[in-house]
């Protein structure tokens, strides 16, 4: 039997913390082109480096560093559709058999948000 990964399971949260927190940093250098795909392989290409990093980091709801304000509205739209994905994974209990799955699904659900 696989591993399953639950909608209360700490790497959930993890994953999305990073994404939001990677997308902010690639659009403030104005990387936008296929930023969920990106983020996500950045994440899961250097783990470490991230959480090494993430203290030095602002808020993910801290919207200072952008100067673009398409890139402040999309990443503003970025952070409430994450919210309301961990909220229908809670509600559905929502489980994953990898973390590939659970990055697949993020880049599936979060590639037209807007």
């Amino acid at each position: 039997m696989g591993l399953k990964i639950k909608w209360s399971d700490d790497r959930v949260r993890g994953t999305t913390t990073a994404l939001l927190l990677i997308c902010r940093d690639r659009l403030c250098r104005g990387e936008t082109d296929d930023l969920i795909a990106a983020s996500l392989a950045d994440y899961r290409n250097d783990p470490a480096g991230y959480k090494e990093n993430k203290a030095a980091w602002p808020d993910v709801n801290d919207m200072a560093p952008f100067k673009n304000p398409q890139h402040t509205a999309y990443y503003k739209n970025l952070v409430s559709a994450v919210e309301g994905l961990l909220r229908k994974f809670v509600e559905g209990k929502r489980q994953f058999n990898s973390l590939t799955e659970l990055d697949n699904y993020l880049v599936f659900t979060l590639q037209n948000v807007r």
